[in-house]
């Protein structure tokens, strides 16, 4: 369960209300969505510990029937008041997603990003079982976590927490999502790596950090793409199927 400090960490940051303009993380984010489950259009879809909402409401003004669920109220709050800026309606939800209150097969798609890295494992696999739980039979269930073999990321965060600047909790950098995915019952089950270039952002912890990142950005933009594989990106994308 989280603990009173976690909530308030979470209550903390999305009490300030957040950026809604697209960036490079949020369209590599989409894109692979996209890529895995098709047009969204007319599609209901969940985002099981949606945050901002931001990317949601981007599917929503694509034409997708979106359900954002949270335990923050101040994470909520911001997302209402995106979606009604931008004139588009969703379902809000303030629960924990261990345990969702939707019946069962009950969207298209169930994702999520930046959530399943700050529980621990058997935590992980409760969150991915009822996201499979209320996902349609052929469904895809979608999750995005931060990659323990980015270099980049993996520098910028030990740092951040050796000087107590971290601000994010407890995060896990994980290897793969894919044993607890087959364990949820998911089939068909794929794993990419995504975002290099964001990983980059996390250097901005470190002394001298532009420069840093600009020698790092030059070099992996001329390797070839063999050896760029020998460096994840940030984000390991893993999507399975609900049979």
């Amino acid at each position: 369960m989280e603990t009173s400090a976690d909530t308030q960490v979470w209550d903390r940051i999305w009490s300030r209300e957040p950026s809604y303009h697209w960036d490079a993380l949020s369209l590599s984010i989409y894109d692979t969505i996209c890529q895995v489950a098709g047009d969204l259009r007319g599609k209901r879809i969940l985002e099981a510990g949606s945050g901002s909402g931001k990317i949601s409401l981007c599917m929503a003004m694509d034409g997708a029937e979106m359900i954002l669920a949270d335990y923050s109220e101040s994470a909520l709050l911001q997302s209402r008041l995106a979606f009604r800026r931008k004139g588009r309606s969703a379902s809000f939800l303030q629960e924990d997603i261990r345990s969702l209150s939707l019946a069962g097969k009950q969207v298209d798609l169930c994702w999520n990003a930046g959530v399943l890295e700050h529980y621990e494992r058997d935590e992980r696999l409760i969150i991915i079982s009822e996201m499979v739980r209320v996902t349609r039979k052929g469904g895809r269930v979608i999750a995005f976590v931060p990659n323990a073999r980015c270099l980049p990321y993996r520098m910028g965060k030990a740092y951040a927490e050796k000087t107590g600047v971290w601000g994010y909790g407890v995060e896990i950098p994980l290897h793969s999502l894919r044993e607890e995915f087959e364990l949820a019952g998911l089939t068909d089950i794929q794993e990419s790596n995504i975002a290099f270039d964001s990983a980059l952002d996390f250097l901005d912890f470190l002394p001298e950090q532009q420069t840093l990142k600009n020698v790092v950005k030059e070099w992996y933009n001329e390797l070839p793409e063999q050896e760029k594989r020998l460096f994840p990106a940030y984000l390991i994308a893993a999507s399975g199927t609900v049979s």
